[in-house]
């Protein structure tokens, strides 16, 4: 028995202390609302010189939100652009299904009078055999 207690391996545990071995301190973090918040409306202080988010009341960098609007603005442009295309291509789509709908109404034209003609002949050899 004394074999096998030699052969456990004691764990050594660290002090509950661990925070003070780091040598950075965050102090005043945002709240999950500022941290999720998309700050779409702002207000500006002129006299202050600062920049706010009227939801969440966090001072924005103006820097970053100017260049948020920009990358927004960007992907509208995109969104536009493929948009058009799409449309341009619906455009070419719809033409194609009115041509191909006058060409089904053509051969339907077309086969009822072809329809009538028989009708017609068939007529014609049913009375001319009865005569």
């Amino acid at each position: 028995m004394s074999d096998e207690e030699n052969k456990i391996v004691q764990l050594v545990h660290p002090d509950a202390d661990e925070k003070q071995l780091l040598n950075v301190q965050i102090e005043n973090e945002k709240t999950y609302r500022q941290k999720t918040c998309p700050h779409y409306r702002v207000r500006i202080s002129e006299v202050e010189r600062s920049f706010y988010c009227s939801v969440c009341n966090t001072e924005l960098d103006p820097f970053e939100y100017l260049l948020k609007c920009a990358r927004d603005a960007r992907h509208v442009v995109t969104e536009i652009e493929t948009l058009r295309q799409r449309a341009g291509e619906l455009r070419t789509s719809v033409a194609n299904l009115e041509r191909e709908e006058k060409n089904a109404k053509a051969r339907l034209r077309s086969a009822r009078t072809a329809i009538l003609y028989a009708e017609n002949d068939l007529k014609n050899v049913e009375q001319g055999v009865k005569k």
